[in-house]
């Protein structure tokens, strides 16, 4: 009897066993449902895979997000996959404001109603609902006033040389140094361009932030250094609002929408307020020269959100509010907060020894502004 009793107590701890298992699936799910209500209501985690906010944030810079400031919600997707699901918010303790650095949930494409990307992006917000927006010659004006500028801010610059000092092919080579591109913090690699020749001479097009112009104007070999800038008279077909004659550098003045503004419509602004009207649930057609919204015939229309325009720091390799339009104040997550840890993604898993080396330790713990 005491043998049996002995294999009973044996079987009972015995490792493994159904309810060992059902217990460590609890453990494992509240552990999954704890993470959630953080990264949903708090601190959200991100990897920066474009280089839009160069050099702001470099690409491999991974970042927490305050999400308790602009109200934190319940999950908006399920995990891991693209599919909405509806949420619930918590109320903020403010709304976003020019300057910040903000993730938000891409509205969609310039004629999207529903995008087709359910991903996130992260900008900086440079217009606020009621603002106007207006570029200049590359230079950024809300409501009259100049933008402040980043020092991190870039623009492609056409870097004209002197041949005599230099030859194109071997500066073509500085341009390939790793120490020259580290040294003037060249980062945007897609945007490093050849040569070209207009009427001012023979230049090479290079991303630079604002803080290096100076210093890499004084190299003996360039002769003048100039922003890159579209002229105003060249339209850019995909620019926001459709039938807008701007561009990238030359933009506006554009009014950011708030909630309970009045809009005119009619047939000549339609395809302006066509998309925006749809994004906030209406049915909105143009029925020979009279607008009809839900099927009423109307002139006018009420904002029912408050908006934001949006711009990455890379202002010449940025797909942003000047491409695709406004953000709702509802598809804005989080303001960012700071690199917990920042590597150069672009190098493989498959060479750890590289990865590992490139891991940038002076900006880990860094605060994003």
């Amino acid at each position: 009897m005491a043998n049996n009793l002995g294999k009973k107590t044996a079987q009972k701890k015995k490792p493994g066993s159904a309810h060992d298992k059902f217990k460590s699936f609890l453990s494992l799910l509240g552990t999954l449902v704890i993470v959630l209500f953080i990264q949903s209501f708090f601190i959200q985690g991100y990897s920066t895979p474009t280089g839009s906010m160069l050099n702001t944030i470099l690409i491999g810079d991974k970042m927490f997000f305050n999400q308790f400031l602009y109200g934190g919600s319940t999950p908006r997707n399920i995990p891991f996959t693209e599919i909405r699901l509806p949420y619930w918010q918590l109320p903020a303790i403010r709304d976003p404001k020019r300057g910040d650095i903000i993730n938000f949930e891409f509205p969609g494409n310039r004629e999207e109603v529903d995008a087709s990307m359910k991903v996130q992006y992260l900008k900086r917000c440079v217009g606020e609902p009621g603002d106007t927006i207006m570029i200049k010659e590359t230079v950024l004006y809300v409501n009259g006033v100049k933008f402040p500028e980043s020092p991190d801010q870039q623009f492609t610059y056409k870097a004209y040389l002197d041949t005599n000092k230099i030859k194109t092919q071997n500066f073509l080579n500085l341009l390939k140094s790793e120490d020259y591109l580290k040294q003037y913090e060249i980062t945007d690699l897609m945007n490093v361009q050849g040569f070209f020749r207009d009427t001012a001479g023979l230049h090479a097009i290079v991303p630079l932030a604002f803080k290096n112009v100076e210093a890499f104007r004084s190299q003996p070999f360039i002769k003048k250094l100039v922003v890159n800038s579209e002229t105003p008279s060249n339209q850019e077909p995909g620019i926001f609002p459709k039938g807008s004659r701007w561009n990238k550098d030359n933009y506006g003045p554009l009014r950011v929408p708030a909630k309970g503004d009045v809009i005119n419509i009619s047939k000549d602004n339609f395809i302006q307020w066509d998309t925006f009207i749809k994004r906030e649930g209406h049915k909105i057609e143009l029925r020979g020269d009279k607008v009809f919204i839900d099927g009423n015939e109307t002139a006018k229309y009420t904002i029912e959100n408050n908006y934001y325009f949006m711009m990455g720091d890379n202002r010449h390799n940025s797909l942003d509010s000047r491409f695709w339009g406004f953000v709702s104040r509802k598809a804005v997550v989080g303001k960012a907060w700071f690199t917990y840890f920042s590597w150069n993604s672009a190098i493989p898993f498959s060479d750890p020894v590289a990865l590992l080396g490139s891991i940038r330790w002076d900006r880990i713990g860094m605060p994003i502004e």
